[in-house]
């Protein structure tokens, strides 16, 4: 009788154990999950209803993965001369850009569900392309669930 005791007890200690770790794991991955893309050299297609002109862009999507819904406040682009853990050991910050012009999209702040995305494009310019090839480009966004901005890095390749 004693061992079934012991193996009951070593099960059901095994088994709390695993919950409360499920139960951590699904805590830390719940909320608004923000993943954002950035695909530069991006051009418009010339008879759809938006057409503008022939100028390059980076196009932007912002998607939320997660289970609760959040607001996009801004967006913004950073420059680091130096990868930017390197830039956080030296203290160097990083230039930021002021709030670019998105076309083609829908303005900010703007609330994205679970499962919504919020596209746009950013108009590719020679000081953008320089500084992508020179060091390194972030297009990132800040939104209501977090202190911190959510960032994709931009490698802009010269025309050919």
């Amino acid at each position: 009788m004693n061992i079934i005791t012991n193996i009951a007890a070593w099960w059901g200690a095994v088994i709390a154990t695993f919950v409360i770790i499920w139960d951590i794991y699904k805590w830390k991955h719940s909320g608004s999950i923000i993943n954002v893309t950035a695909s530069p050299n991006m051009q418009t297609v010339e008879n759809f209803p938006t057409y503008k002109d022939d100028k390059d862009y980076i196009s932007i999507i912002v998607t939320n993965t997660g289970n609760i819904k959040t607001t996009i406040t801004h967006l913004v682009i950073f420059y680091y001369k130096y990868n930017p853990i390197l830039s956080k050991i030296l203290k160097k910050k990083a230039r930021t850009f002021p709030e670019p012009d998105p076309y083609n999209s829908p303005l900010l702040p703007i609330m994205l569900v679970p499962g919504e995305m919020w596209p746009c494009d950013i108009e590719r310019n020679d000081e953008l392309e320089k500084l992508s090839r020179n060091g390194f480009l972030y297009c990132g966004i800040y939104h209501s669930n977090s202190k911190k901005p959510v960032m994709q890095r931009v490698i802009i390749h010269k025309d050919n």
